[in-house]
């Protein structure tokens, strides 16, 4: 009996071991949830993937032919503020728009207007002299279509899935857009050695007229904000108004508010995109596909945490994992310019470690995405959540600008290795000092924040 017992609960407890494994990896592994329990979060997903694939392509394509024309980072950098300068104008009216009117109309059309923008460049990068000119305007247009569409996605995520699963869907954005940053670059970067601009623009042309085609698809009654379907047109406060409103609840609210300052202090002072075609030919001695290469390293990093983003199901805390990835960002861009020469000279351990840091970049940059979104969008109300989605976009699309010109100057100035140090080290000690300081409103506000309650307001947030 004793071996029959045993024979028994040998194999139930090799069942059991099984059974455990799986559970600790389903716990690490993507959660698809919202994509199979959503129709709508689904058409939202495949059009925002074709997006983000085509908008990667862009940017390296635009990157490399205004640095080929110009042979300065700095223009590289301008082309960043011509795309800010449009989307400052372009979110006033979309983030008000994605607040009293329908959202599923106003993406349609903004994507649509962006099919022009593609248009624009391909037909200049047909021309025997390409000029810098139409390059700024396009990217000046393409703020603005994108400024006024950009609100009212971001705004839609609430409505096409739970709270509980807000996270969920976060990580599935990121895996998207970090897919995007890694293949589209390496696409770019063929087309050019092989073909030209012209080759990437036209295949951006192609997804960027599929976007909203996809976007038609979207539920005609889901995505009307709250405020829209309980008041009448007459009633519906100028749009000056409600971006006071808007404005008003990011002040009183102070995780929403450290949440912007700390994204926008990451991106001010840690910025290296623009500096990657530089960084590519003059010091990593290399063409068009090290700039892919370069562009890629921090999307594998990114990808990685996307894909095991399941441990997003049990944070606890996760405003304190948004100020820790933060200093492990800046940490990492410092560390790349040491990689690149920035204290030595030269390339003092080869290509592979400014790769390598990059990667774990993007890896702290995804981690904190994913919980910041999910964060933003619960302490926000739905009537709101178009203004301050444009706040959030407005920052996203201004730090990297004047992050993007300080790092060109620093690297005109020195070297972009230099200027990654210097970047890099002054983001690390202003996230530093307003973590380990035990009053100040970070620790106050962010440091307590939770997802799934809406924890985390002090008094003053509440009142």
């Amino acid at each position: 009996m004793n071996e029959s017992a045993e024979g028994g609960a040998a194999p139930s407890g090799r069942r059991a071991s099984v059974a455990r494994k799986r559970w600790q990896w389903s716990r690490l592994t993507l959660d698809p949830g919202p994509l199979r329990h959503s129709p709508a979060f689904r058409s939202l997903y495949l059009a925002r993937s074709v997006s983000l694939l085509s908008i990667a392509i862009l940017a390296v394509a635009v990157a490399w032919q205004v640095y080929a024309i110009s042979g300065s980072s700095l223009h590289v950098a301008g082309v960043s503020i011509g795309l800010a300068a449009g989307s400052l104008v372009g979110l006033v009216w979309g983030g008000a728009l994605a607040d009293r009117a329908d959202r599923r109309r106003i993406m349609v059309w903004g994507r649509t207007g962006y099919v022009g923008v593609v248009l624009l460049l391909c037909i200049n990068s047909l021309r025997a002299e390409p000029g810098l000119t139409e390059i700024y305007l396009a990217t000046l247009l393409s703020g603005l279509t994108s400024g006024i569409s950009a609100p009212a996605l971001m705004a839609a995520m609430p409505r096409l899935v739970p709270a509980h699963q807000l996270a969920a869907a976060g990580a599935l954005n990121a895996l998207t857009m970090e897919l995007s940053r890694l293949v589209g670059p390496l696409i770019a970067g063929a087309l050019l050695a092989r073909v030209g601009p012209a080759a990437c623009f036209i295949v951006v042309l192609v997804g960027a007229a599929l976007v909203p085609i996809l976007l038609a698809r979207l539920p005609r009654d889901l995505l009307t904000p709250v405020s829209q379907a309980e008041r009448t047109p007459a009633a519906m406060p100028p749009v000056y108004a409600q971006w006071r409103d808007g404005l008003c609840h990011i002040r009183h609210n102070r995780i929403i508010a450290c949440l912007l300052g700390l994204d926008l202090v990451m991106m001010l002072f840690a910025n290296a995109h623009v500096l990657m075609p530089q960084l590519a030919r003059e010091v990593l001695q290399g063409g068009p596909q090290m700039v892919g290469y370069l562009y890629a390293a921090p999307a594998c990093g990114a990808l990685l945490v996307a894909i095991t983003s399941g441990w997003t199901r049990q944070l606890v805390r996760p405003g304190r994992l948004v100020v820790l990835c933060a200093l492990l960002w800046a940490m990492a861009i410092a560390f790349t310019g040491v990689a690149a020469g920035g204290l030595t000279g030269g390339l003092p351990w080869g290509v592979w470690p400014v790769l390598v840091f990059l990667a774990m970049a993007g890896m702290a940059d995804t981690a904190s995405d994913i919980v910041r979104g999910a964060l933003l969008q619960t302490h926000t109300p739905d009537a709101l959540r178009g203004r301050v989605s444009g706040l959030w976009l407005l920052q996203g699309y201004l730090g990297p600008a004047l992050g993007g010109l300080q790092a060109g100057f620093l690297a005109s100035l020195w070297t972009p290795g230099r200027a990654l140090v210097l970047g890099g080290s002054a983001c690390a000690l202003v996230v530093g000092l307003a973590a380990g300081v035990s009053n100040t409103v970070l620790r106050q506000s962010l440091w307590r924040a939770d997802i799934q309650t809406g924890a985390g307001r002090s008094e003053s947030d509440q009142a």
